[in-house]
């Protein structure tokens, strides 16, 4: 047992250590084995408690095993020689001895896992303490998690009112006008049966006292095994709607302000500075005002529109018919379905063009002068970007996923399965200890090779999680102990300084994750990877001489991955790959930011 890498050693019925091993001297930090030998166990290596309390030789489980006969095994911490602690997992077992049942104790030194579980502890909190609301649908409906800025804007006091409880039940049944909203006609629900990500810019939900709030909110789908759950993240629209009405209001009292006054001239200063496009018409829907931002919008200069009908000018053909209608319902019964609310419009561009935008349409004339004011937005790139936006997050969540499988069937197939044999080896070659010494020994080193084989899959898990070279000794190391297990060789340009810890993770995975892209697609002779930094930004560049024509072809793509990657730290990603062979990616990342930019 001297040769055993596992710390153990055996006490008598008195809880005299009879026996250690160099591998338990070695952990708790003694010269030699023989330094524990004679002395009480429980007042050498487990008298106090991590808060520095004393622990008392009754309440000690690790010494049951002599008078129950039973194995022990548990978590705890050890008292080192020179008085610190140490975290351990600890199996205890009796043994019959000359003098009466002692107990053979081995212990792994967990302080790793522990950081390890402190990280994914530090993750969640995280989440936790988002100022963005996010809950948690499970496929049947119920509540599964939810953070606490999501708790604060539906009235809660505590996430366990909403656990368990069903969602569209608890804060969507209900319409704003107070109607009953069906569960058949929630789009909320509808993601756990398509499967299909969903962006709402505008819906109403109920807080715990029974008020509505509007919200803007995204829903993602998250595949489990009995269907699809929906990740949400909404945000209470209350102030900024509260803003654009009071806006909106603003604009109406400057434009009857200036009507009122003859001051056109004021009007008109006020409406050209404005980024979005003012369209005024009077009662027979023809164009009497537009400012330049409106000429930006529609390609038409001011003389080109005004005196022209609005449909005319600004709608598609296909939906000309439909706004005449509306506007003629208006005159005839007052009924305005688009006044004073925003809305999302299909517009035409003087070349034909049709393009989405935002609208809010009031009205601006007196009771004798009937006349119209509406507020134009192009929202292309707003459009594009929530689409984008979306696409990231999914992608995101199914990489997340995906990650966190790996790593649980990774630890369920490889280390737990090593170290429960380990556990059925030691019991073994216990009860073979005095019947068959040499089978028992057979068995401790089955034992000890099961050992060494989980710790080496659980480094190999950490290390695909953040390398532990990456952290002590930098980018360049890293890298280099990276690709010396590649079939391609690779050339280095690499700084002598250390970059900041989120740049350096993020340039090491985006190499990581170019080089493995090399391996698999390039079919190239060599790679070249060049990372410089300045005061302003870090770049990096990964080279092959392969058969080039890479592209992103789906979501789902390494390409795809590696620009969500860079684009988390503000940075951005091109790439270079001719059909006739080599490809160059390149990448930036901010390394400072100008809090007045």
């Amino acid at each position: 047992m001297d040769r055993v890498a596992q710390p153990l050693w055996v006490v008598d019925q008195a809880g005299l250590i009879r026996f250690a091993n160099p591998s338990a001297a070695a952990a708790l930090g003694y010269d030699h084995a023989s330094d524990l030998l004679g002395k009480p166990s429980h007042e050498t290596i487990h008298y106090k408690r991590p808060d520095g309390s004393a622990f008392p030789v009754d309440e000690c489980p690790m010494l049951l095993p002599r008078t129950i006969g039973q194995p022990v095994h548990a978590e705890d911490w050890f008292v080192r020689r020179d008085g610190s602690l140490v975290p351990v997992e600890y199996w205890s077992a009796p043994i019959d001895m000359p003098g009466g049942r002692g107990a053979v104790v081995s212990f792994t030194d967990i302080s790793e896992r522990r950081r390890i579980d402190s990280v994914l502890r530090e993750r969640d909190a995280i989440l936790s303490a988002l100022g963005q609301p996010v809950w948690v649908i499970r496929p049947e409906g119920t509540i599964s998690y939810v953070n606490l800025a999501a708790v604060t804007a539906l009235g809660f006091a505590e996430a366990a009112e909403l656990i368990g409880q069903n969602g569209h039940w608890l804060v969507h049944y209900k319409r704003r006008d107070g109607s009953p909203f069906p569960i058949e006609d929630c789009p909320l629900a509808r993601v756990r049966q398509t499967g299909e990500p969903l962006y709402l810019p505008e819906d109403w939900w109920v807080r715990k006292d029974g008020s509505m709030i509007p919200v803007a909110c995204t829903a993602m789908p998250i595949q489990a095994p009995r269907g699809y759950g929906v990740a949400v993240a909404f945000t209470d629209m209350t102030a900024r709607l509260a803003a654009e009405q009071a806006a909106r209001e603003r604009d109406v009292a400057r434009a009857r302000a200036a009507e009122l006054a003859a001051s056109e001239a004021r009007q008109r200063a006020i409406l050209e500075a404005a980024l979005d496009g003012v369209i005024s018409i009077d009662g027979q829907a023809r164009i009497t005002y537009v400012n330049s931002a409106a000429e930006r919008i529609f390609g038409y200069g001011s003389g080109e529109m005004t005196g022209r009908e609005a449909a005319e000018v600004i709608v598609p053909p296909s939906l000309r018919e439909e706004h005449r209608a509306g506007f003629a319902r208006y005159l005839a019964t007052g009924e305005g379905r688009i006044l004073d609310r925003r809305i999302e419009i299909t517009a035409m561009r003087a070349d034909g063009s049709e393009f989405p935008a935002e609208m809010a349409v009031t009205r601006t004339g007196s009771p004798d002068a009937l006349a119209f004011t509406g507020y134009v937005r192009d929202i292309t790139d707003r459009q594009h970007a929530e689409q984008e936006l979306m696409a990231s997050r999914a992608r995101l969540v199914t990489a997340f996923d995906a990650a966190r499988q790996r790593v649980t069937r990774d630890l369920h197939d490889g280390a737990q399965q090593r170290f429960v044999s380990t556990v059925i080896s030691l019991q073994l070659a216990q009860q073979k200890w005095e019947s068959d010494p040499a089978r028992a020994k057979e068995l401790l080193d089955l034992a000890v090779g099961d050992v060494k084989g989980g710790i080496d899959e659980l480094r190999e898990i950490a290390a695909g999680i953040h390398p532990a070279l990456l952290t002590q000794r930098g980018l360049a190391v890293a890298l280099e102990a990276m690709t010396a297990r590649l079939p391609v060789p690779v050339e280095f340009q690499l700084p002598g300084h250390r970059l900041p810890g989120p740049v350096e993770a993020s340039v090491y995975f985006f190499c990581t994750e170019a080089l493995t892209n090399v391996v698999k697609h390039a079919r190239a002779s060599f790679a070249q990877v060049a990372v410089a930094a300045d005061d302003d930004r870090c770049t990096v560049e990964v080279r092959d001489d392969g058969i080039g024509g890479a592209q992103a072809r789906s979501d789902a793509s390494g390409l795809v991955g590696l620009h969500d990657r860079i684009g988390a730290l503000g940075g951005g990603m091109d790439i270079t790959s001719p059909p006739d062979g080599g490809t160059v990616l390149r990448a930036w990342v901010p390394l400072s930011r100008d809090p007045a930019a």
